[in-house]
């Protein structure tokens, strides 16, 4: 069973590309937007920013499994941080280092969740 779930992994590796880049680029592009701030942003908010990069860094190893977690996890952040960055530069956007934590919380969410999995794969190999 396991190594079929493997081959069927293998098999959307493509469509996890496409999807991950998707997903990517379009938290770009509204991050990077010059939109008007919403009327309430509370703290509801900061669970979009760590949702979106956790759902990030999932499809990331879906798509690309072999990249070290490290690697995995700077390029996310690194995401989050030149969103935030840009966003500083919008005269309807502002940075906030609470939606950098948010992120980060995000990554590492998503990090250990990749752990885990791994840990349990090692487990039920033969």
């Amino acid at each position: 069973m396991w190594i079929t779930l493997l081959r069927q992994w293998a098999r959307f590796r493509l469509l996890f590309k496409l999807l991950f880049f998707a997903v990517l680029g379009l938290g770009i592009y509204l991050g990077m937007s010059p939109s008007p701030p919403p009327v309430s942003a509370g703290w509801h908010a900061y669970f979009y920013h760590a949702g979106g990069l956790f759902s990030c860094t999932i499809l990331s190893f879906l798509a690309f499994p072999r990249w070290y977690w490290w690697v995995r996890g700077g390029l996310m952040f690194a995401v989050g941080v030149a969103v935030e960055y840009v966003q500083s530069f919008h005269p309807t956007r502002s940075a906030d280092i609470h939606d950098i934590y948010a992120n980060s919380a995000g990554v590492v969410a998503g990090l250990v969740l990749i752990m885990l999995f791994q840990w349990w794969r090692g487990l039920k190999t033969p």
